[in-house]
């Protein structure tokens, strides 16, 4: 549906500049069980202050990208946040999913000028190299 609308240029005034469209992508949280759901759920381990126990929370997050178009926002796409067994000495993060949403939005979006709004937690070199790679959009500020 995105692509027909963008195809179709019915969203052409909400370009940034008349030229690049605007791209939010953020991790956000879809479950939080206290018991282990599946071999991919993300681990948290935290203290009751309380009790002084430690409790483990089991989680599923996803890391979406959203087109914005004025007072609304368009998913598309996303990539699920998990471990790859139960078993992994790292688990997986947004800027680990980053790299596969990149790859992905590429894939799906070839020719798309885009400007990606994230927040700090993307203020990093590695971040900035996959956009340039993967996305080849423009940056601005001091890392041009």
């Amino acid at each position: 549906m995105i692509k027909e609308l963008l195809k179709k240029r019915s969203l052409e005034s909400y370009r940034i500049e008349g030229k690049y469209w605007g791209v939010i992508i953020d991790g956000t949280g879809l479950h939080t069980f206290h018991e282990k759901h599946c071999k991919h759920c993300l681990r948290r381990a935290y203290t009751n202050k309380e009790t002084g126990e430690t409790n483990v929370l089991y989680m599923h997050h996803v890391l979406e990208a959203k087109l914005v178009v004025g007072d609304m926002v368009f998913s598309i796409a996303s990539e699920f946040i998990e471990n790859e067994s139960e078993n992994v000495s790292k688990q997986d993060c947004e800027l680990k999913a980053f790299d596969r949403l990149a790859k992905k939005i590429k894939k799906i979006f070839k020719r798309l000028p885009i400007c990606i709004l994230v927040d700090s937690l993307y203020a990093c070199e590695t971040v900035f190299n996959l956009v340039r790679s993967h996305l080849q959009c423009r940056l601005y500020g001091q890392w041009q």
